[in-house]
């Protein structure tokens, strides 16, 4: 098996072990005289914990059984560039999310993080990012009710 696959494999195994760890600090420890969600963050961090550990699991079990070639290198130049790009739009994300909010923020994302994988076409572009930026509003604010940034534009 090759070094890479051992890597990534108990690297998942450990990240899993931490969600489910804090997962069960999050159920264990709470304060008595506060009121919780029967479903609050402890479950979800079990279960993505759990995914995984599973994951982790699977990824070893059928990279075991592969034999290892000695091909050449499996990621080139274009690869590496879209890794590193992806992490850039990754980092301003995060930046314009304090400054412009969660909406905009993610609007901008899906711009750049649909042009970085390929796609070629702005309209395309923009008419899939307006889409997925209003489902995950939807999603995460109006149905789930979750709490996002504003961005100091828009206090």
């Amino acid at each position: 098996m090759k070094k890479e696959v051992i890597i990534e494999g108990i690297l998942l195994l450990v990240i899993s072990s931490v969600a489910i760890g804090e997962g069960l600090r999050l159920l264990i420890h709470k304060e008595p005289y506060t009121l919780y969600d029967p479903l609050g963050p402890g479950l979800y961090a079990i279960a993505i914990g759990i995914g995984l550990m599973v994951l982790g699991l699977v990824h070893l079990f059928i990279n075991s059984r592969k034999p290892v070639s000695m091909g050449g290198v499996a990621g080139d130049k274009k690869m590496k560039i879209k890794f590193v790009s992806t992490v850039m739009a990754c980092v301003i994300y995060i930046f314009l999310m304090s400054i412009t909010g969660y909406l905009i923020a993610t609007l901008v994302f899906f711009l750049i993080e649909l042009r970085i994988e390929g796609f070629r076409s702005w309209l395309f572009i923009i008419i899939l990012s307006l889409v997925l930026s209003g489902l995950y509003y939807l999603i995460f604010i109006q149905i789930c009710n979750v709490v996002m940034p504003r961005g100091i534009l828009f206090r």
